[in-house]
Parts: C-alpha cells; structure tokens; sequence
C-alpha cells in the first residue's frame, strides 16, 4: 500500500469573487488495491461490526465482490461468479449492526443483453466468508441502487434502470421506470416518473427543500422524489444541458451546504460529461445555473462534503477519460465563485467515490475507485493546519 502527500498545488479560480473562506485541507493518498478491471464503484459502511468503516470495492470487470477491512485493508470476498457487476448498496436491515447489500449485475447498456439481477446479500456468522444471495427481482439493464429513507423511517429499496427495456443507444428512446421494493416481500412497484432516456445516478438527499427525497440525474435534467402519507411524490427540479440527446441533460447530482441555511445542488453535466454545473435557489422555486468548470473529460462521479471543517461543502468530482484525476471545488463567501484544486492528478479515473471519516479522527476522508486506472484508494485528510505548513 503506498502513499503520497497532496498539497495545494494547480489551483485555479473558477469565478470572479472572493477566494474560499479557508485554505482547503490537505491529503495523503494510500492506495488499497490494483487489478480492479472496470472498477465502478465504492461503498464506505461497516460490514464487521468493529467501529471502523471498510470499503466495498465493485469492479463491472471481475466476477468477484470485493470488501477491504479497515485499517489492514485486508480482501474478503462477498460473492464469487458475479458477471456485469454495476451497483451495491448497503442498509442494516436486521438490526444486528451489520448492513445486508442489494447488488446489481448482468448488466449491459444494451437493455435487451441485460438480465438485470437484483439480489439482496446477507452476511454469515464470519462476515469476511462469503455471504448468502437471494434474487428478487431481474430489470433490464438495472443501473442504480439506493436505499431510502422517508420522513416516517420507513425504508425503500429504489431500483433505477439505465433506460427503458426497449431502449437502444445511442439515444436510448422511451420513457424510463423507476422502481421500488420494501421488506420484506420486496415486491416490486414504479414510482411516479418523466423520466426518459437515460436515467444516470439517483442519490437520497436531505436539503431545506426537501426534507428526505431523491435526487435523480439523467437525460430530461435533474427530478426529485418523495414518499409521504399520501404516497409518492415526482417533480422536475432542473432541465439541465440543452443540447440533445444523447448529450444533453445530467449526469450526476448531489446536494451540499453554503455559509448558513443556503445551499446548492451540484451537477455533472451533459451525460458523462464535461461541465461542473452549481443550481442556486431562485425565485417562485427555480434554480439559476452556474457552470463552474468546463474541463472534465468524462465525468463519472460527484459527491459533496464538508472536507475543511468551515461547515461549508466542497464538491468532488472524478473524471473518467481525461487527465484521469480527480478535483476538489471550494466555495467562496458568497458561493459565486469557486476555486478548483487537485486532490489526484493522473492516478483515478475516478469512476465512483464516496466521502467518510475513514480513520475516526473526525475529519472526513475520501475514497475512490477508477476505471483505466483500475485501482482503489483513499485520501487521507490531514487538516486545514496542514495546507497552512505547506503554504496554502
């Protein structure tokens, strides 16, 4: 496992307004793994009941689900035999403090080469031997997975597909469903939707706006998703890049915090793009557009975090193709103006990441997992105290 120090340098003012409010944190990078062909996504939770949260690893490429065991960072193996690996997610369902995982394979973006299987993973008594699968349900190209939580606790597993079974690139024609199943029959129900074309990412988010929904990305821009008493609840929220299909519309969305109670919604725009969007709240509910950086080559991920401890988010994105790094953007005063700096430059083509305190020193870290570069690492966040030694 290796490991280098990221400072300050390469950063570049995004805007015409004052520079952030502190000099953000500096990183040292440990990489966990290499080999991992087509790596796609990273999960942070705890899946020994330890304390520490471990990394789940999935690689579209390998027919193994993987998860690292904090701090060693040993391998364990989930499930063997995997075949188009694209999607895990973790909730403790049983309340015994170990999550179960719902994992996407058989995935193709071709719909009608896509067996879609949806499948819950339940630990054995060792969580680091293998764990027991259930199948409950087979969609077409099934993309994303994420649990949700709705205002009165009650938990939903969202299945969102790339795009409709019938559907065919490049434009990927047709509207596109948005499934949902809740324990413990699972049985699967659509939700409420316009979404067409390609339905890229979908993330639960807590805002002042939206107390406890989701946000999904993909063509038709940026909806929103709710569950309340009188059910499930469907809205657009931006239309994002115009251009058409099948470069028009978001990638990914997340939301972060500004000084107080303002707060903004970050994009990657168009699909796989090469825009970092920020959407401001307007009047009578509309959000202004402010693309803040246009240099992304294949963007793949983007996450908010507080990652300076000013109670401010930054914004992280990953980009595919590319330099093959991944960039930090801190927020100015007044969120006008943004500042980019470099967290890896050429070793991630950042294809998924995830935002956690990793070594329970209450900073939060960050970890990512690429593509070309097939590896895994995390990013240890030394502190604002840091960036100063080094002359930030």
């Amino acid at each position: 496992m290796s490991r280098a120090l990221i400072g300050l340098g390469g950063a570049m003012i995004l805007g015409l307004a004052h520079p952030p409010m502190n000099p953000p944190a500096t990183f040292a990078a440990h990489e966990i793994a290499t080999g991992l062909t087509g790596g796609y996504q990273v999960v942070a939770a705890d899946l020994n009941r330890d304390g520490r949260l471990d990394l789940v690893a999935l690689a579209s490429g390998l027919p193994e689900l993987v998860w690292y065991e904090n701090p060693s960072w040993t391998r364990h193996v989930i499930a063997s035999g995997m075949r188009g690996l694209i999607n895990v997610s973790a909730a403790d369902l049983d309340g015994d403090g170990i999550p179960e995982l719902a994992v996407a394979s058989g995935f193709s973006t071709r719909p009608d080469q896509s067996s879609g299987d949806v499948a819950l993973f339940t630990h054995a008594a060792d969580p680091t031997q293998p764990w027991t699968m259930r199948v409950i349900d087979h969609v077409p190209s099934a993309h994303r997975l994420r649990w949700y939580v709705d205002r009165a606790g009650q938990r939903w597993l969202i299945n969102s597909p790339l795009a409709s079974s019938t559907a065919r690139p490049p434009n990927y024609e047709g509207a596109t469903p948005v499934y949902v199943y809740r324990a413990p029959e699972f049985k699967r129900d659509s939700l409420p939707s316009d979404e067409s074309g390609v339905v890229h990412a979908v993330e639960p988010v807590h805002a002042p706006f939206c107390e406890s929904c989701l946000l999904s990305a993909g063509f038709a821009g940026i909806h929103r998703y709710e569950h309340s008493t009188d059910g499930w609840r469907h809205s657009l929220v931006a239309a994002g890049d115009n251009a058409p299909a099948p470069k028009g519309g978001s990638s990914d969305a997340a939301v972060g915090r500004l000084t107080g109670s303002a707060y903004f919604i970050a994009a990657i725009e168009p699909w796989h793009g090469n825009e970092v969007v920020i959407y401001r709240p307007g009047s009578q509910g509309a959000f202004t557009r402010q693309v803040i950086d246009t240099a992304v080559v294949d963007g793949h991920t983007l996450i908010t975090a507080d990652l300076d401890g000013d109670r401010v988010d930054e914004v992280i994105v990953g980009q595919r193709g590319g330099s093959r790094s991944v960039w930090i953007y801190s927020a100015s005063r007044d969120g006008t103006a943004w500042t980019r700096t470099t967290l890896d430059d050429g070793g991630m083509a950042g294809a998924g990441c995830v935002a956690a305190d990793l070594n329970g020193d209450s900073r939060i870290d960050v970890a990512c997992i690429g593509t070309a570069t097939a590896n895994l690492k995390w990013y240890e966040n030394l502190g604002r105290s840091a960036a100063r030694r080094l002359g930030g």
